[in-house]
């Protein structure tokens, strides 16, 4: 993504950064500078020029709308760096999109589309689906997460465009009984990835009939266990992304966000006997770390 300034009256860009951040991690190139009442615009102006000096290369700067003193002042500023491109409409989902690798033009589509009344259900009529049996290789990519919170930004956003996804499968026996809950994955669900929400049983019966041919397939689901049932079912499993198990009563922490319990430490010994590769990595730009490594250097094979 580009080297980044926000700009916007009060501390909406600096709140919207700190939003972002809770999703993505720390963004070191991205800034924020908050237009105060006090300050004229040759103040925000020689503040832009101070924090423009600590980038490498301002490539960016996104301000809150057009024609308030941070636009303005922005385009005094690009008069004299002419490179720096300007662009408005700050927003939380503007800058999620940019801050996963979404360029500006697409980013700005992508928030239109997904802007409008929350919890209208997706139809597929609705649906652009970015599957192609046509055109696709004759074979599945499938990708498996352990993540307790399924489906939220880091999903949505970081991982469907990293993986370059077409499906997301939810596979957790008791949602599939509630209706609030599968109406809130469904709204979650980013447009243009179909959705599948399944028990283990229905998840392994199309998995090993080849009901996804030429789909990219993340599975995710919020323990161990579900993937054993899933491996004892006959399907074939590839590596397996530890990626968020909460803390709870019995529970044992063994990096910053997966705690397991004896449960889930028998379930993963199991996993790993079968020749499963497990690994802990939060989102796409972080190292993998070796998640049976982690479990004997924290204590939790113990």
């Amino acid at each position: 993504m580009p080297n980044l300034l926000l700009i916007s009256h009060g501390s909406y860009a600096k709140a919207t950064l700190n939003s972002c951040e809770m999703i993505l991690g720390k963004l070191n190139n991205v800034k924020a500078i908050e237009f105060k009442q006090t300050m004229n615009q040759d103040d925000l102006l020689e503040e832009i020029e101070a924090i423009a000096k600590t980038f490498t290369k301002l490539d960016a700067i996104l301000v809150d709308f057009t024609g308030g003193t941070p636009a303005n002042t922005a385009i005094r500023f690009q008069a004299k760096h002419p490179e720096v491109k300007i662009y408005t409409g700050l927003s939380f989902s503007l800058l999620l999109a940019v801050a996963s690798g979404t360029p500006f033009s697409e980013a700005y589509k992508q928030v239109a589309q997904t802007s409008g009344l929350l919890g209208e259900q997706k139809t597929e009529e609705k649906i652009k689906t970015n599957v192609s049996t046509k055109n696709s290789p004759r074979k599945t990519a499938m990708f498996v997460r352990i993540d307790e919170r399924l489906i939220h930004g880091q999903v949505a956003t970081m991982w469907t465009n990293a993986l370059k996804l077409t499906r997301l499968m939810v596979i957790d026996d008791q949602i599939v009984k509630s209706s609030i809950q599968k109406t809130a994955l469904k709204t979650a669900c980013p447009n243009g990835i179909h959705l599948s929400i399944l028990t283990a049983a229905g998840a392994a019966k199309r998995i090993n009939n080849n009901q996804y041919i030429g789909q990219t397939v993340l599975i995710l689901v919020k323990k161990p266990s579900i993937l054993k049932q899933l491996v004892d079912l006959g399907v074939k499993l590839p590596e397996i992304n530890v990626g968020n198990m909460s803390t709870k009563e019995g529970s044992h922490q063994v990096a910053k966000s997966v705690a397991v319990t004896k449960d889930d430490i028998n379930d993963f010994k199991y996993l790993a006997k079968k020749g499963l590769t497990i690994y802990h990595q939060m989102i796409p730009s972080e190292a993998r770390e070796d998640f049976i490594n982690l479990l004997k250097t924290n204590g939790g094979q113990n």
